[in-house]
């Protein structure tokens, strides 16, 4: 190998590591590296009866909600799963206006305890009114279109069922959303968790910004100096 090839590999070699350097935050981002944020998530095994209740294990002070598509499903009462116990409660309600502008809702379910599951239903009444009301669900028919089949879930979720546990330096997605495992069914939610932005307003730590910035700096410099040498040799 003459001294030119050396030449040239050497220029090649600057730019390709100044583009490493460059790129130095994506590789930060993907392993999360110097984030101070921490979160342990457990996994909790929903037992289903058939007197419509069920069972499941959380921080005793801290009710968590078992899915997102079900109102009154775990969770506190809200405003809607206040609405939704008294509806039920009372049969119906009628109203004048158009169906969709009343049941615009984010859930397709309502557990009612000692009820089971129901579907918000309504039937165009006379006059113009609107006849909204509960129809009584099967417990494996709501669950079959609620609960996502294991297999379909992140990495997070599954390691968390599969394990009991799952540590990440990131909110997990999935989290509070029921899962199917075979016969039995789980939810994912946060056990324990520390969240520092620090002064700097930033998920990453001081030191870890600063180095991310003089890598940039550093990559920026070696890809306009390879570049140089290039044009000049050619």
């Amino acid at each position: 190998m003459n001294w030119s090839s050396i030449t040239q590999y050497r220029r090649e070699a600057t730019i390709i590591v100044g583009f490493m350097f460059l790129l130095n935050p994506l590789v930060v981002s993907a392993y999360d590296i110097g984030d101070p944020d921490w979160y342990r998530y457990e996994a909790s095994e929903v037992e289903f009866f058939d007197n419509g209740t069920y069972t499941y294990s959380s921080e005793p002070d801290r009710p968590e909600s078992l899915d997102s598509d079900v109102a009154c499903f775990g969770a506190l009462p809200s405003r809607s799963c206040v609405l939704e116990r008294a509806i039920h409660a009372n049969g119906s309600i009628t109203y004048d206006g158009p169906p969709s502008s009343f049941i615009d809702h984010e859930y397709n379910y309502v557990y009612i305890w000692e009820e089971g599951f129901f579907r918000p239903v309504t039937e165009e009444g006379q006059n113009g009114t609107v006849r909204y009301g509960l129809q009584s669900v099967p417990r494996e028919e709501a669950l079959g279109y609620i609960a996502t089949p294991l297999s379909r879930t992140n990495r997070g979720v599954r390691t968390a069922i599969e394990t009991g546990t799952y540590e990440t330096s990131d909110e997990l997605p999935g989290a509070h959303e029921l899962v199917q495992a075979g016969d039995r069914y789980y939810v994912v939610y946060p056990a324990a968790y520390h969240e520092d932005r620090g002064d700097w307003g930033s998920e990453r730590s001081p030191a870890v910004v600063v180095l991310q910035w003089l890598l940039g700096i550093i990559g920026a410099f070696l890809v306009l100096r390879g570049q140089r040498h290039r044009v000049e040799r050619q």
